[in-house]
């Protein structure tokens, strides 16, 4: 999505690191989006079901009125919300450790594919087929409210990515303190950084420490 736009809508928020540096994808964002509780913080960026819709609409996966829409049927039914919220957890840590693999170029865990199989079942009854900017995609049904279709849209974008050439493509951030995931479009497919003013000053910084002591 647009930088600019992406971070408007985020401001103040916590989940606004997750669109710092875009993975490329919107599953990628989303599993990025996990970086926090991954950390030594062990901090989630996204606390609830609201939060989860607003990075959706923020991630450009879901229009504002459809946010708005999805944000009433959560309000309404709550328990049935905080349940769609803990399976996105679920999915975006299992979608992690598949593309953490396969940044590695190996398989991932039968558990973790069955778990993504399974959600992308669920996910067409939905889903409908929309004509965008010359060509058909997949999108969210404008009239689905229920709260566990939030997790659709990622879902959609993984197995898209998953079974696709630019998977190839697929890198893990090699700093010592980040798991963010990314799409290499370096001509020569040399980035090993998600962000080069973070992550890569920091193992340049490492370096030249190492070699004056």
């Amino acid at each position: 999505m647009n930088g600019s736009a992406a971070r408007e809508l985020t401001r103040g928020k916590p989940y606004a690191e997750t669109f710092r540096c875009p993975g490329g994808a919107l599953c990628l964002d989303f599993c990025n989006s996990g970086q926090g509780v991954r950390g030594s913080r062990a901090v989630e960026w996204i606390a609830g079901y609201p939060e989860l819709v607003d990075w959706l609409e923020a991630a450009d996966a879901i229009p504002r009125a459809q946010a708005a829409r999805l944000l009433r049927s959560g309000a309404t039914a709550p328990t049935a919300a905080a349940a769609a919220w803990k399976q996105a957890i679920i999915v975006r840590e299992a979608l992690f450790r598949v593309f953490s693999a396969a940044a590695r170029q190996t398989a991932a865990s039968r558990p973790d594919l069955e778990l993504v199989e399974a959600e992308f079942a669920t996910c067409v009854t939905s889903s409908r087929l929309d004509w965008l900017d010359g060509r058909y995609v997949w999108r969210l049904q404008p009239e689905a409210t229920s709260p566990r279709v939030v997790v659709h849209p990622i879902v959609r974008s993984a197995v898209d990515l998953l079974t696709s050439e630019t998977l190839s493509r697929l890198r893990q951030c090699a700093g010592e303190t980040c798991s963010w995931l990314f799409l290499d479009e370096t001509k020569n497919r040399s980035r090993r950084w998600c962000e080069m003013a973070s992550c890569g000053n920091l193992a340049k910084v490492r370096r030249h420490r190492e070699r004056v002591v």
